[in-house]
């Protein structure tokens, strides 16, 4: 397939809705000066955050980064379906005249082919790039789904309030690979509806798109690495789980098995990374509270300190209180005794003398 961008012809699902296929191969795009828009008016970096985004909402066990490498790895082209601006305002605002038109969805042929100059650029959209306008994607997207909250009472949302966020329905991730045996296989990585837009046969209409090779290109075998929840799905589609029939791709698996460990022990280094870092803030966090508690030990001694001090020394003034009331009675008693002494004193030598025979008085 010719182009880093490829539109194809809208296609109707059950009247119910209307979305244009676009092939995009978003490793080339990136790499190419002056590269061709995917959506109008919508910078490709963001159509590409709403893929990822879309698939790490409906697959939430593989991971954004791990996403983001799959989309924009080497030879990956991505399947995407778009809603057209004005329909997907229509419904937001109420008014949306469905179309009773239904037609079975069936691959189209290429109408336009954006083809990418052969210019590259020295640097590749890396996932660092990716994230540094992630933040402003989304808070833009939170924003615009804050004002159609807002107008939708009276109806009056305004164009603006339809990001690329709502365009995207459908996304699916594909790769054209030589086997060792020197056959083409279709490898389908990736596939991922928005929940609101199931059961209308989008997921069917993309298999089918896969099928066409004047569309995707010619290959001997379809292969679809898919969960054991969708195995139903595919095998109603024409592939089979045959253990036979799959040994043949065991070889090419095996490469796919090795990345994907690689993978999961990246993601385990970064996640103990995360702990040790939750865990040194833990501790720094306990060190602080053990020092505000040896404080609060600190200020308790002082104030018990200060009310021993205090108790002491009302103590101390009511035993001097005591002392001092004793010494004051003792002294009144003492003057209270002496005017009586004097009296006796003043009796005995007022008594006559009394002398016996021989002259002794007594």
């Amino acid at each position: 397939m010719e182009g880093c961008v490829v539109h194809l012809h809208s296609v109707h699902f059950r009247g119910v809705l209307s979305a244009q296929p676009i092939i995009v191969n978003f490793h080339q795009l990136f790499q190419t000066r002056d590269a061709p828009a995917i959506l109008p008016t919508i910078k490709n970096e963001d159509v590409l955050r709403a893929v990822v985004a879309l698939l790490d909402t409906s697959l939430p066990d593989i991971g954004p980064r791990d996403m983001h490498e799959t989309v924009h790895y080497p030879g990956i082209y991505t399947v995407i379906l778009s809603r057209d601006h004005a329909d997907v305002l229509e419904d937001y605002r109420g008014r949306a005249s469905q179309k009773r038109t239904s037609f079975t969805p069936v691959p189209c042929k290429t109408t336009v082919k954006a083809n990418c100059t052969s210019n590259m650029l020295a640097e590749l959209w890396s996932w660092e790039q990716f994230c540094e306008g992630l933040q402003e994607f989304v808070d833009e997207a939170k924003d615009r789904k804050e004002r159609r909250a807002v107008q939708r009472e009276d109806g009056k949302i305004p164009p603006s309030a339809v990001g690329v966020e709502s365009l995207i329905v459908a996304a699916a991730c594909y790769e054209l690979k030589i086997l060792s045996t020197g056959d083409m296989v279709l490898q389908l990585s990736l596939l991922a509806v928005r929940k609101r837009y199931r059961h209308l046969g989008i997921g069917s209409y993309i298999m089918e798109l896969l099928k066409t090779q004047s569309v995707v290109g010619k290959y001997d075998t379809l292969v679809a690495h898919a969960d054991t929840d969708a195995i139903g799905f595919f095998k109603g589609h024409g592939l089979t789980d045959d253990l036979l029939l799959n040994d043949q791709f065991k070889k090419s698996q095996a490469l796919f098995a090795y990345q994907q460990q690689v993978t999961c022990v990246t993601r385990l280094l970064e996640e103990v990374k995360i702990l040790h870092k939750q865990l040194d803030l833990q501790r720094e966090e306990v060190d602080r509270l053990n020092s505000k508690l040896e404080l609060e030990k600190q200020k308790r001694h002082d104030i018990e300190k200060r009310f021993l001090m205090y108790r002491l020394k009302n103590t101390q003034e009511l035993l001097d209180s005591i002392s001092s009331d004793s010494d004051d009675q003792e002294q009144t008693e003492q003057e209270h005794s002496k005017p009586g002494t004097q009296d006796q004193e003043k009796a005995q030598s007022a008594e006559p003398s009394i002398q016996t025979p021989e002259g002794a008085g007594v």
